[in-house]
């Protein structure tokens, strides 16, 4: 992970760009000004993938949006899957990002950034034998509630024992608003 400096820096810079995609917006319900959250406010959470941090919940920001810092260790990758009503962006914190959209993988250094519109099919994960770390903006938010599951799911049981899956599965299912399987070729 970036050092606590630099990831404050990056954190509170990138919060600020980041909300500005939809900056066209009213503010959200239960926003009233500026927010601020510290390094120690968002722990690191293992989880099956790597380690994530709530930088900023839903809670926080009227539901409009969440940040989430994302770390995912290789081999790690996200099965091809689509997000109905959820828009994702990305900033490449750390590592390189490899992201497959529109039928091209893309490789996304650190310093990198992609928006991906709800609907888009995608998947990503490390491109080479290191850690990719990603601040991630889920808007709108509560979506990170599913990567809290996971965090729970991780400490409950890990990825290695044999309900992980079928346990996974039922996690996935339980956000068909902001989750679903890309779509087939027949469809």
């Amino acid at each position: 992970m970036p050092s606590n400096s630099v990831r404050c820096a990056c954190v509170a810079l990138l919060s600020s760009c980041m909300a500005a995609v939809g900056a066209a917006e009213p503010a959200p319900a239960g926003v009233d000004g500026p927010l601020a959250i510290a390094a120690e406010e968002a722990p690191a959470l293992p989880y099956d993938a790597g380690a994530l941090r709530v930088l900023v919940p839903s809670a926080s920001t009227g539901g409009a949006y969440a940040l989430v810092e994302l770390i995912e260790q290789p081999p790690y990758r996200t099965p091809a899957h689509v997000h109905p009503q959820l828009d994702e962006s990305f900033y490449v914190l750390e590592g390189t990002l490899a992201l497959e959209m529109g039928g091209r993988t893309h490789e996304l250094p650190a310093g990198s950034y992609v928006h991906i519109p709800r609907g888009t099919v995608h998947a990503q994960g490390s491109a080479d034998d290191r850690p990719v770390g990603l601040l991630t903006r889920l808007s709108p938010g509560g979506f990170e509630q599913f990567f809290l599951d996971r965090v729970e799911l991780a400490r409950s049981i890990g990825r290695d024992h044999p309900d992980f899956q079928r346990r996974m599965l039922e996690i996935v299912r339980s956000y068909p608003q902001w989750l679903g399987p890309a779509p087939s070729a027949e469809e």
